[in-house]
């Protein structure tokens, strides 16, 4: 088994053109169970939450020369379900949960990409933002903040005369 793994990623690293590289397992039982569990593994994974909410919300993020408009889209998620925050070091963070309307145990989906679970999104702002004067508006399931920009004060330099 070991052997077929080793023999499988060295043809893959060593080949320089795919069209080339021969399949010499195809046939095998073992090595088609070997695939078929693979698939499944990362069919599985990558069908967690933890997974499927990693673009969520879906961002955009306008700069403008006196504020900044960040827009979320947030459909299907509840007002009530969304904070919204800015620390310290001016690091926006959106947090909220979409729920799921109702259940239907029995169905088997072909295809399942409308995510529901909880997310949480952090977006590093520039320095010369006043967090004072910010405004949201949560409208068609899109929910806008704006972000006044301030003139940020230029660092003085002090003359060191030389001796």
């Amino acid at each position: 088994m070991k052997k077929i793994l080793l023999s499988l990623m060295a043809t893959s690293l060593l080949s320089l053109n795919a069209a080339n590289v021969s399949a010499p397992f195809a046939n095998d039982p073992d090595f088609e169970k070997i695939n078929q569990y693979f698939n499944t593994l990362i069919e599985s994974h990558l069908a967690t939450p933890a997974i499927s909410n990693i673009n969520y919300p879906r961002t955009d993020i306008e700069n403008l020369p006196d504020k900044i408009i960040i827009k979320f889209d947030l459909a299907g998620v509840d007002k009530n379900n969304i904070k919204l925050m800015i620390d310290d070091k001016k690091i926006l963070t959106i947090r909220g949960e979409k729920k799921e309307e109702k259940e239907e145990k029995g169905k088997e989906f072909v295809r399942k990409e409308i995510f529901y679970g909880s997310f949480e999104k952090s977006i590093q702002l520039p320095q010369n933002i006043d967090e004072n004067r910010l405004d949201t508006k949560f409208e068609n399931g899109i929910l806008t903040v704006t972000i006044a920009k301030k003139a940020l004060k230029k660092p003085k330099a002090k003359i060191i005369p030389i001796k």
